[in-house]
């Protein structure tokens, strides 16, 4: 399993020529505040990165982990990510004390772009080895992946989501290629999967649980497989989740209860202003809960489906809106945001037509059935229940690859005059999502 890592010689220049790309994009993003971000001060390490970085709800919670071991994260829901980055705190801690410079940014950018890098291997993969594609239609089709705009963006923000984009791809590399060859998922590569998939973002378990299966079949129930390959990591997960929450959360409620008490002591006013704007932003920014307790509360009951579908789960993460670009609903941004141009609006449409197309070509295949199940689970999560509604672009990561792919069940189902214009319509979308997103990205960063 662990020779997946290694790069073939077909994928070099693909993957090398991306990663150049995103290195461009992370340098752009750190330069803006050069001098701020690389403060090493003692503390306040919360205002320096929130007052500075805002990229369209993306969090900065790891920057401030590494700089200061601060958690602003649920680690009940990325049980790993703190364990991922606490020994960059130490190694951080040690050099600003050393050289009095905050290396985070750098070390989190290190973090991000591994994951970008094995992230374009293990897509071009799946088009070349799982599908069966031609190398230009494998490069064609991962290209057109990260060129979409909610792909993009994780490929340089702080956040977990180029981390899990990462583990889902070769995730699902790995379970195609024993669907392809009829082979099963051994008990320690279920373990595996379980451990870090889930392990990075709670909300991939059900997807890992569909890959194996799908897979596995009927031996999937084993008990073998039930307890070492899915109740040992959760456990495992829980553990560490526990152990940290303990060790490092719960002291830091303390003091957080502490810095909270001074402040209102020292200007009560100003802080009683602050967090009734607050509140009364994000309520207007925020659905209506299906209930004040328990998972009912994270629930928007409220928030118009067909906008959501049109304007912030189909059109935003695939083309960013040029009104509020970047702007982070929890602050500056309507929940809605309409095109400028009825273009946008048409290669919205064909995308989701050529999505759905090819989901039917391809419904014969298992892998394709299993997609769609992993594709309903984010839609039965964010659409249906209205779990992060407002702001459901930013899980574009936790899914869009199932796009490209099922346009490459299209393209693998149509007859050789159609596939050609079908290439070179992909070709055309893919050059005016690269400078469209690209250049508005760039645009925002300088």
């Amino acid at each position: 399993m662990f020779g997946v890592f290694a790069i073939k010689k077909e994928e070099r220049l693909l993957a090398f020529a991306m990663l150049f790309v995103f290195i461009v994009y992370s340098a752009l993003l750190i330069s803006g505040h050069f001098g701020v971000y690389t403060m090493g001060a003692k503390g306040g390490f919360y205002s320096l990165f929130t007052k500075n970085f805002r990229m369209s709800g993306y969090d900065n919670w790891s920057w401030i982990t590494i700089s200061g071991m601060r958690v602003h994260f649920e680690t009940i829901r990325h049980p790993l990510f703190l364990t991922l980055l606490y020994p960059f705190y130490w190694l951080n801690h040690w050099l600003i004390e050393a050289v009095g410079v905050n290396f985070a940014v750098f070390f989190m950018a290190l973090i991000i772009l591994f994951s970008d890098f094995y992230a374009v291997v293990f897509s071009y993969r799946i088009f070349r080895e799982v599908l069966d594609m031609k190398v230009k239609d494998a490069n064609l089709l991962t290209l057109l992946l990260f060129s979409f705009g909610h792909i993009l963006l994780p490929t340089m923000v702080p956040d977990h989501f180029a981390i899990s984009l990462m583990l889902l791809l070769l995730t699902l590399y790995l379970v195609g290629k024993r669907q392809k060859e009829g082979r099963l998922l051994a008990v320690w590569e279920n373990f595996l999967l379980v451990f870090f998939t889930a392990g990075m973002a709670t909300s991939n378990v059900v997807k890992t649980f569909l890959a194996g299966l799908f897979t596995n079949g009927k031996h999937f129930f084993s008990w073998k497989n039930l307890i070492i390959g899915i109740a040992l990591p959760l456990l495992l997960l829980l553990g560490i989740q526990q152990l940290q929450y303990q060790a490092i959360e719960i002291p830091q409620k303390e003091v957080t209860k502490k810095i909270l008490k001074n402040k209102k002591e020292k200007d009560p006013k100003k802080l009683i202003a602050h967090q009734k704007a607050r509140s009364q932003w994000l309520r207007s920014h925020t659905g209506m809960a299906a209930s004040s307790e328990g998972i009912g509360k994270l629930m928007d009951v409220t928030t118009s489906r067909q906008k959501t579908l049109v304007e912030n789960f189909f059109g935003e993460p695939i083309q960013l809106h040029q009104e509020y670009l970047l702007k982070d609903v929890s602050w500056d941004r309507p929940i809605f945001v309409n095109y400028s141009w009825i273009a946008n609006y048409v290669i919205e449409g064909i995308i989701v037509l050529l999505f759905l197309g090819g989901m039917l070509v391809g419904w014969r295949y298992k892998f394709m059935r299993m997609l769609f199940l992993w594709f309903m689970c984010d839609f039965t999560l964010h659409v249906i229940m209205g779990f992060a509604i407002n702001e459901v672009y930013i899980m574009t990561a936790g899914w869009a690859f199932i796009i490209p792919i099922s346009i490459a069940y299209l393209l693998r189902g149509l007859s050789e005059t159609p596939r050609q214009w079908l290439r070179v319509f992909l070709v055309a979308l893919t050059g005016w999502l690269w400078i469209y997103n690209g250049g508005q990205i760039i645009y925002y960063l300088i």
